[in-house]
């Protein structure tokens, strides 16, 4: 859990605008779907300047996705996709008896689902994301300019952790205009 926090720390301490903050967590997570090891994180780092977002931000993002919790996300990516095209998993049994040809077909017919599953999945985790993050930042900005002064405040990063998110400084969102950090 220490872990998390400093690396959510970080993330809502960093320099720029909430958007930009927001928005560069959201296209890291969203592009770092793309079931292809390392490809998402070089499109998204390389569409920073393009989108101007947060070059951390948008790294950090691609850091959810991860060896120990890519399994998972593909596999529900893949499982999204089976469901919506009405197929079955194949049997452990099938799975066995296979041979490279078969191994081929099987990735063939299955490529579909798994591109429909992530297609689905990359606006619903980056739309998602980039409210969490964006009303993260709001409220950690709000509970620093309460008077805890430019360290941590404390205990709102476990606040934070916790879920207790508001809809931003006096209940507004803002933005200081400053979309990258310097």
């Amino acid at each position: 859990m220490r872990r998390f926090r400093a690396w959510l720390t970080s993330l809502l301490s960093l320099n720029g605008s909430p958007r930009g903050i927001a928005a560069g967590f959201a296209v890291g997570l969203g592009l770092s779907l793309v079931p292809i090891p390392f490809a998402g994180m070089f499109v998204a780092l390389a569409l920073v300047p393009v989108l101007r977002v947060n070059p951390v931000a948008t790294y950090l993002g691609t850091a959810v996705v991860n060896p120990f919790t890519g399994p998972f996300i593909y596999f529900f990516e893949l499982w999204l996709g089976m469901r919506l095209f009405g197929h079955t998993a194949p049997a452990w049994a099938e799975l066995q008896a296979l041979d490279g040809l078969g191994w081929w077909r099987l990735f063939s017919e299955l490529l579909g689902p798994f591109l429909v599953g992530g297609g689905l999945l990359f606006p619903c985790a980056a739309a998602l994301s980039y409210a969490v993050v964006y009303a993260a930042v709001q409220r950690w900005r709000a509970s620093v300019r309460g008077g805890a002064g430019p360290s941590e405040p404390e205990g709102a990063a476990e606040r934070i952790a916790d879920g207790a998110l508001s809809a931003g400084v006096n209940g507004r969102p803002s933005d200081d205009g400053d979309d990258v950090a310097r």
